[in-house]
């Protein structure tokens, strides 16, 4: 119940953290995080070449100075447009430029601009749909009053074209009904969500009186001065500019339609010889058409904008792509004296250099930043002139580089996949818990690569703010509250067991994530029984002030062994230890750790001797003291038990009765580790290189059963003398089991000899065997043998 708890509380903390971001997500507050992960990607990705053959002609410094300031003269564009397009054969020009009616003042040369205006818009008549006119929203009056000329999207409900106003842009006469296309140089700045301009609105539709009005106000500002205060009066349908004296200069139709796409896309359609009726739309996409066919199809936001894939930033070191205005005007200049000189030989020259712009794409924008028609890219953190955003345009659509993006509901779930495969990753507490921990940070880091290969090869933007930020915190605030959890659950086992195991188990049981069974329950363990050899005969030989610290250290070197194979101290008896292995926290191999552990301890215990010999403090009994250790596998009882104010966690049962009996029993044998054939079959499993011999069958007092019982040998002992003894005792044993006596003697007499604990054991295992074989040569044996003995003691 308490791991349930504690799962809820885990996937409750996941699920408040993924709501959290994907709330932040969705109400924009990460969009400006995100949009800077957009500028890592391009730079992750680097500039990339385009189909698209595209120049650029700045409007620089340089050009100011030569040009004058606003308003400049629409004769100089209009020989710009009419040198680049005829000689210059170029495919198309663009003019990021809004050359919008002009103004009054006392330094406008009106005749003059009224000229240039009329220049302009015969160049535009005259090449028609190979110019592209820049138009914009600005938040100005437009020419319906008190109608403030703004950028009116239908994602805010402005889905009616009626209500749409007309931008600032070219009117009468560069462009009328006829003729003129005009592309929107505006930036959807809410969905850019930064300095940036990654998207444009892709079109406005308008419809009503806006277009005709705005022509007609161009027509009364050029015409004014010629006619007896002008008028536009509505007759009918259309709108007339009429004077005083009833004189009609100019009527156009009252009602008209007209969808304005951007700057980008609008000459993309007239470098293809297409018109805007070639744009039809769809709720995510924008389809142009060559015919009966669909040429591309352009992906929207939102139903209504574009987004633009950077090829490059600006680079005004590609002499190749960049003429100054003033060089390419002064050419045209040039270029227009020498026609009318008849100078052939400067025509030829001039209309020579012209050709560099065949077929090309000519954007002509201002690069001067007095001129304020500047953003960052991509590529650039400084401001750099924004003709550069539809250049980029127009390749994302001639290469059909379209970004891609997923769906709302795909970021949801992508968040959510991504953040619940992390934690639970993190949660993991079984096998390899490590691992998966490691694996959980090299899943987000490949996430993240994921993300930047999916944009610089696919053109995918796959969402990093939320899903990182989400999967990251969720993992952090896991990892936090695991370790909470388990420094509890570490100091409660530490209470609990903190005097019985070692820190390492109490660590093992932590990390398991299950809770101990202190209740009482039945499972499988190994106990040990140890005891201190003459212990009654050297505790009289030293006064309690000596025999305490020296049990204690003696006591403290066999349970440190203990505990470092994983051993869990039941109790002490006096000089006696009583361990348990494979509880409370179970231990599939604690028949081999308990072996291994007897070991230690015998070995410990030999360091120990040595030392108190060097020393010459104690007396030569203590430096004499044996360890032995009986043990024995099998299912017993295992809880808290004692009364209801003290208790102890403990062990007990038939099992735990043959542990102790072999350690009482390894006395009868002269030996100083006696494991029983449960234990030894369990050991061998894990520990194959135990070294130990058969000593005998034995039926305990108080049993029926016969069990087999072993001596296992340390690695103090002599191998080679060893290995004969147990070669010449276990071939008197089976000699015992079917009842040859005297050839069992002789054997075990012979094994004598090679006893590894003659030298200090008060008996042996051969002297045992061979006394009973004298015995029951003279007794007859028992009349039942079976080849077990019958052990009369405890």
């Amino acid at each position: 119940m308490n791991g349930l708890k504690q799962l809820i509380s885990y996937f409750g903390l996941i699920g408040v953290s993924i709501a959290v971001w994907i709330f932040l997500w969705s109400e924009g507050v990460l969009d400006g995080f995100e949009q800077e992960t957009m500028r890592w990607r391009y730079l992750a990705r680097g500039e990339q070449q385009s189909t698209a053959p595209i120049v650029f002609v700045d409007l620089d410094a340089d050009t100011v100075s030569s040009i004058g300031d606003r308003p400049w003269d629409r004769q100089n564009f209009g020989l710009l447009l009419n040198a680049l397009l005829g000689p210059g054969k170029a495919k198309v020009v663009g003019v990021d430029i809004i050359l919008s009616k002009f103004g009054k003042g006392s330094l406008l040369d009106v005749d003059r601009a009224r000229k240039g205006d009329q220049s302009f818009g015969e160049v535009i008549e005259h090449y028609g749909d190979r110019i592209v006119l820049a138009s914009a929203y600005n938040g100005t009056y437009s020419n319906v009053a008190d109608e403030l000329s703004n950028l009116l999207f239908i994602r805010d409900g402005f889905d009616d074209p009626t209500v749409i106003p007309f931008p600032e842009a070219p009117t009468f006469p560069i462009i009328t009904e006829e003729y003129g296309r005009i592309g929107l140089a505006n930036v959807d700045e809410m969905l850019s969500g930064g300095a940036v301009p990654y998207l444009v609105p892709a079109f406005i539709e308008i419809e009503g009186a806006r277009f005709s009005l705005h022509l007609m106000d161009g027509a009364m500002m050029q015409k004014m001065d010629f006619m007896n205060e002008p008028q536009v009066v509505a007759e009918g349908d259309q709108f007339k500019l009429v004077d005083k004296d009833g004189w009609e200069t100019y009527a156009l139709p009252k009602y008209s339609k007209q969808r304005i796409l951007t700057f980008g896309l609008e000459v993309f359609l007239a470098a293809h010889g297409l018109g805007p009726d070639a744009v039809t739309r769809e709720e995510d996409a924008l389809i142009i058409s060559d015919g009966s066919q669909e040429f591309r199809r352009i992906p929207l936001v939102l139903s209504q904008s574009l987004e633009v894939n950077w090829f490059e930033g600006w680079q005004e070191n590609a002499l190749a792509e960049h003429y100054s205005m003033k060089e390419v005007l002064g050419r045209a200049r040039a270029l227009s004296v020498a026609r009318e000189q008849n100078d052939a030989s400067m025509t030829q020259e001039m209309e020579h250099w012209f050709k560099r712009f065949q077929e090309k794409v000519i954007f002509v924008g201002p690069v001067d930043p007095q001129l304020k028609d500047i953003a960052p890219t991509p590529f650039d953190r400084s401001p750099v002139p924004k003709v550069g955003l539809h250049a980029n345009l127009y390749r994302t659509i001639q290469d059909e580089a379209y970004i891609q993006r997923l769906s709302s509901a795909g970021v949801v779930v992508l968040t959510i996949a991504l953040t619940l495969l992390v934690a639970c990753m993190t949660l993991w507490s079984g096998r390899g818990y490590s691992l998966t921990r490691v694996g959980s940070l090299l899943v987000l880091t490949l996430y993240i690569v994921v993300v930047f290969y999916s944009f610089a090869m696919l053109n995918w933007v796959l969402p990093l703010i939320a899903p990182v930020s989400a999967a990251f915190t969720t993992a952090l605030f896991v990892v936090l509250l695991k370790l909470g959890s388990e420094e509890w659950q570490r100091r409660r086992m530490t209470t609990l067991f903190g005097a019985y195991v070692s820190p390492e188990l109490v660590d093992e049981m932590v990390e398991s994530g299950r809770d101990p069974e202190l209740g009482g329950t039945e499972a499988e363990v190994s106990a040990l029984f140890s005891d201190v050899e003459g212990f009654s005969a050297f505790s009289e030989q030293l006064p309690p002030n000596e025999l305490v610290p020296l049990m204690n250290e003696y006591l403290s070197a066999m349970t440190d062994a203990l505990q470092a194979e994983g051993g869990t101290l039941d109790k002490y008896i006096g000089d006696a230890i009583v361990m348990m292995f494979g509880m409370p926290l179970p231990i599939k191999d604690h028949a081999a750790r308990a072996c291994a552990a007897a070991l230690r301890m015998q070995e410990q215990h030999e360091i120990l001797r040595q030392e108190w010999a060097q020393s010459g403090q104690w007396p030569d009994v203590v430096s004499q003291m044996r360890t032995r250790i009986g043990i024995n596998t099998g299912v017993a009882v295992i809880g808290n038990m004692g009364s209801r104010v003290r208790f102890n966690y403990t062990m007990m049962g038939d099992s735990v009765n043959l542990a102790a009996r072999c350690e009482s029993g390894a006395k009868s044998y002269g030996v100083y580790t006696m494991v029983s054939g449960s234990t030894l079959r369990s050991a061998l499993q894990t520990l194959p290189e135990l070294f130990y011999r058969k000593l005998d069958r034995i039926v305990v007092k108080g049993r029926t059963e016969a069990v087999e019982i072993f001596e296992l040998w340390d690695r103090t002992v002599d191998r080679a003398s060893a290995v004969r003894c147990r070669n010449l005792y276990e071939a008197g044993l089976q000699l015992y089991f079917n009842g040859e006596w005297a050839a069992a003697l002789e054997r075990f007499n012979a094994a004598e000899a090679d006893e590894p604990s003659k030298a200090f054991a008060p008996t042996t295992p051969s002297t045992v065997l061979a006394q009973r074989c004298r015995e029951f040569l003279e007794s007859g044996g028992p009349e039942d043998w079976d080849g077990a003995y019958r052990m009369q003691t405890k």
